[in-house]
């Protein structure tokens, strides 16, 4: 069986029910992440990165809802636990009958003993049990604001502690009152759990660990405060870390020692990171491939060499416009006209049409899929102007577009919708 990837977002498509109508917040997202590489997501605010980083950890709060698409997550061993868990949740993937809507856990290959090879666990349609296992142990996710995510009432080390003592066998029980918890823990400061935090708060470069351990979240820096919380995050050593915006606020030097960390850390546990930022720079410094986000789907991907080297979406290359640059503090720096469109009423076919110099009828009524456009393999960019053979690519699509409900609307052009 050939190598599969970690995780793979196909289709994704998480909605928000509002009295205004529908958020259209990921439409349609396809991304996938490979073991031990950094994966970065970049786009302005408002473009969906932070709802999809919800909906790969299954933390979309109401009135959201994920009605297409699957977050497959491949770990042989959390999908055999699982399976065993949750046997009524178990399908195979080859069985024609197991298109069942309540299965989560995808049986893909068995050995001879019939014991599970391989599979993925689908965590957009994992029941909230499921994803409790999950959680933690084979994902985490480092939020943008440490301070409003730590809790004010317990020592840092208690809450890494507490982490650990959820998704590791190691004994205390959790379910106690804050203040409770506090006596406790603060009295065991030899226990496994305790020890790890100390551990983990040193692996990312807190000094006097044993004494930040016992610690306040309002005693930390900013820069400190997150450190703890890649700390936590790491803890239980998952296999995949979501880092949404884990530098913002941060002032360039922090920005950079966390960044190092992170890839330091990464090397240390082997674990994919998805590195989701509006900060180009970031992306750059860090990422190994990178998916470019507009108005809820992804527009462009490539590795960062590529992408920065020659950008093909003109989204992209609004944005890399759009960055001021150390090398040329001289160089115009040229905004991308407009705003991200109202995800209420998201434009048809191409999303960046009413923004894009470049845009013409077709932009309006075809919607792009993704096509090969760079100097290396993978580079694909969803743009119809974009590829070698664009003319005759374009042409096709206006054919089909012409027999299977095409649509123009006015826009700029002058032509009445059709």
């Amino acid at each position: 069986m050939t190598a599969q990837h970690l995780l793979e977002v196909d289709g994704l498509r998480t909605e928000f029910y509002t009295e205004r109508g529908v958020v259209t917040a990921n439409d349609g997202v396809d991304l996938t992440i490979d073991r031990g590489e950094i994966v970065g997501l970049v786009g302005e605010s408002g473009s969906g990165k932070s709802v999809l980083a919800q909906a790969l950890m299954g933390i979309v709060e109401d009135p959201g809802v994920i009605p297409d698409g699957e977050v497959k997550f491949r770990s042989t061993a959390t999908v055999r636990e699982l399976a065993e868990r949750f046997p009524n949740a178990v399908a195979d993937a080859d069985d024609p009958d197991a298109d069942d809507p309540d299965a989560f856990v995808v049986v893909e290959e068995r050995d001879a003993s019939g014991e599970i090879a391989a599979g993925y666990v689908d965590l957009a349609h994992a029941s909230d049990a499921a994803l409790q296992h999950v959680r933690g142990s084979d994902i985490a996710m480092v939020f943008q604001d440490p301070m409003n995510s730590l809790n004010p009432t317990l020592t840092v080390g208690e809450q890494i502690a507490e982490t650990v003592r959820l998704h590791q066998d190691v004994g205390e029980s959790v379910s106690l009152g804050a203040e409770f918890k506090r006596k406790l823990f603060g009295a065991a400061k030899n226990s496994q759990a305790w020890r790890r935090a100390v551990e983990m708060l040193e692996a990312v470069s807190i000094p006097e660990p044993e004494r930040r351990a016992e610690e306040f979240p309002h005693e930390f820096s900013g820069g400190m405060r997150q450190r703890a919380m890649i700390a936590m995050a790491l803890s239980c050593e998952p296999d995949l870390l979501v880092a949404d915006e884990p530098t913002t606020a941060l002032d360039v030097t922090i920005q950079a020692q966390i960044l190092d960390e992170l890839e330091d850390l990464k090397d240390v546990f082997d674990t994919a990171i998805l590195m989701i930022t509006h900060d180009l720079a970031v992306v750059a410094e860090t990422c190994d491939r990178v998916n470019v986000m507009y108005a809820g789907e992804i527009v462009e991907r490539a590795s960062a060499s590529e992408l920065f080297g020659n950008p093909q979406h003109p989204y992209t290359q609004g944005l890399i416009a759009s960055t001021p640059r150390m090398s040329d503090p001289d160089a115009e720096v040229e905004p991308i006209p407009g705003n991200v469109p109202d995800l209420v009423d998201i434009p048809y076919a191409c999303h960046f049409a009413p923004r894009c110099p470049e845009a013409t009828r077709e932009c309006y009524e075809i919607e792009p899929d993704f096509r090969d456009v760079g100097r290396t393999e993978g580079h694909v960019a969803a743009c119809l102007r974009r590829g070698d053979d664009a003319d005759a690519h374009l042409e096709g699509t206006r054919e089909v577009a012409e027999t299977d409900g095409g649509r123009v609307i006015d826009a700029d052009f002058g032509g009445d919708a059709q």
